[in-house]
Order: C-alpha cells, then structure tokens, then sequence
C-alpha cells in the first residue's frame, strides 16, 4: 500500500472504516487549513471528546452526523461542499457493506 492511500474494504468492519474515513478528515483539515480556513471547524467537530461508540449502528450514526454538519457548512462554502460530496460517497458505502470510494489520504485533491 502506497504511503499516501487509506485502505478500508468490504470485509473490513464498520469501525475500521470509520477509523479510516475520521482520520480522512484529519488529514485534509491538517494539510489544507492554511489554505483554506473553513476547514479548522471540521478539526474541531472531530476534536470533540465522545463516548466510545459500542456498536456498529453507534459508528453509523455518528458518520450521519459527520455528513449532517458538513453539510450545514457546505452552504457557505464550495470547499466543504466538495469535501461533503467525497464524504458521503464513503459513507454510503459503508452504509451499503462495500469498501471506501475514495482510496486517498485525503478528500481534497488540489493540483500543484
């Protein structure tokens, strides 16, 4: 696996690709914030402390609401709207038992 890709298949459980679409998001906040500010509200919805999620449905539920507040920020602004899109294909497929669509380190792919 290439140092730059995040892998969570079909047969991986619901907290490993949760584990893998939460630290999607760490990364693209982390490497894009400078560029884009917006993105520091994400690092701090992820920041918050929670509960260890006990059962699938609990992982499920909080990628839901991972989507819900992304979505409220899309409304302002096209980077998040962007990174909403990326977000909830991953999220319907793990809602659907497949693997992630987006196989990146990150869901913003800007061009050098």
């Amino acid at each position: 696996m290439a140092p730059n890709e995040v892998h969570a298949y079909a047969d991986d459980g619901i907290k490993a690709k949760y584990d893998a679409i939460v630290a999607k998001l760490q990364a693209t906040a982390a490497r894009h914030k400078a560029a884009f500010p917006q993105l520091a509200a994400i690092e701090a919805f992820l920041g918050i402390s929670l509960p260890e999620p006990g059962k699938d449905e609990d992982y499920l539920q909080r990628l839901q609401e991972l989507c819900a507040y992304l979505y409220e920020l899309s409304v302002s602004s096209y980077v998040i709207r962007h990174l909403h899109y990326n977000l909830t294909l991953d999220v319907e497929a793990v809602r659907h038992g497949n693997e992630l669509v987006s196989q990146e380190e990150h869901y913003l792919i800007i061009p050098r």
